[in-house]
């Protein structure tokens, strides 16, 4: 297990007492209702843009969850009334096909199409308010979700198709983050039918998005789950995502998978990290040139984190070292800027900053990431 560094006390006391005020403050739209999409960097909404709804179901995810922890008196407030809002807007005929795609700013829907990935967050969403507040309608809703997902996305080769439109290339993406809604409903609710959804998928990681030989994730793949000509794109975020998942997985089911975490964390590091700007990771990589400079989001880079702190754990030194330099670089980087609590979402391969705003979906990866630093969390069992 490793101790609590000043680094780490550091990244817990500016998303505590910065980022999570100032998003409380900022995030929701009391005017119209929901959660906007991003700020300025005043710290002001940028209004009449439209919302995606999985953005809508991880503020109420974070919102919640830093409620849960007393990180904030009005967390639950405006995870409630977000999820409300959610109920309301955003889940057509009571939620019997789960939630849209693309809302307005006032609360019309622009794009009724049903995506995966955004059922997967509905779902993340679903087990906080659970957790919460045992909010009959979070299960309901979760229910008739996972319904839907069976009748109309189910693929005879696996997994779920992409959407209601059945678009290719198929991801391993949307299903990751299915994975994670599952645990989340399993620990909110114990019940075991949760953990079998979460199994499957597991199973679908081994069998068809791991290649094993190279110790990668693939990401594109055909409609039978073939890899695509897209198989030689690799994003070391998702990989440093699954090693964390796993290890979450591997506390609740009893199972050890650590031989493929430490595969897909070692490389990850090493086709990832950009000696250049500070051994950040970059978005995406091609196997064909793994040492070509690529544009590097804040995501990746919190998901580097969170995999370092599992593998800390685990006795991995280089992951114990990095936990601290990723945090110390963030602040020299990211997280540098005037107004404390914001971030910076994005620079490009030569380290310039290319972000015009601050994108609300990123408070979820900063919340999971502060949520690990806690010795609470050592098993995995960090949401």
């Amino acid at each position: 297990m490793i101790t609590l560094s000043s680094e780490m006390e550091k990244f817990q006391h500016w998303f505590i007492h910065d980022a999570l005020p100032l998003w409380a403050s900022r995030a929701y739209d009391d005017a119209r209702g929901g959660f906007y999409e991003a700020l300025n960097f005043d710290a002001t909404p940028w209004v009449n843009r439209p919302r995606r709804v999985r953005v809508q179901a991880r503020q109420i995810h974070t919102f919640t969850q830093t409620g849960i922890r007393g990180w904030h008196k009005e967390s639950e407030t405006i995870a409630a009334k977000g999820f409300d809002y959610f109920l309301d807007v955003a889940c057509p005929d009571d939620g019997a096909r789960g939630c849209v795609h693309i809302i307005s700013d006032d609360g019309k829907i622009i794009d009724d199409h049903r995506d995966l990935y955004d059922q997967a967050f509905l779902l993340l969403a679903c087990a906080s308010r659970w957790q919460a507040a045992q909010d009959r309608r979070a299960i309901d809703l979760a229910e008739k979700t996972i319904k839907f997902l069976d009748a109309e996305l189910a693929s005879p080769h696996g997994g779920w198709l992409e959407s209601d439109q059945n678009e290719v290339p198929r991801r391993q993406n949307p299903h990751m983050h299915l994975l994670e809604a599952f645990m989340a409903l399993y620990r909110a609710t114990d019940d075991k039918k949760y953990l079998e959804r979460a199994s499957d998928i597991v199973q679908l990681f081994l069998r068809v998005f791991y290649d094993e030989g190279a110790g990668i994730l693939i990401e594109y793949f055909n409609d039978d789950f073939s890899p695509d000509e897209k198989r030689h794109i690799i994003e070391p975020g998702h990989m440093f995502e699954w090693v964390w998942l796993l290890k979450n997985y591997e506390h609740l089911s009893g199972t050890d998978y650590s031989d493929v975490r430490d595969s897909l964390y070692m490389r990850g590091t090493q086709l990832g990290e950009d000696p250049q700007f500070f051994g950040f990771v970059s978005n995406k990589v091609d196997m064909a040139t793994p040492n070509l400079r690529a544009a590097k989001r804040l995501w990746p880079q919190t998901e580097y984190l969170k995999a370092s702190l599992v593998e800390a754990r685990d006795g991995n030194d280089k992951a114990k070292i990095l936990t601290t330099s990723l945090i110390d670089n963030l602040f020299a980087t990211y997280l540098h800027v005037a107004k404390a609590g914001l971030w910076v979402d994005e620079f490009d391969a030569l380290g310039t900053s290319t972000a015009k705003d601050v994108p609300a979906s990123i408070l979820y990866h900063l919340f999971e990431a502060v949520a690990e630093t806690y010795p609470a969390a050592n098993s995995g069992n960090g949401e």
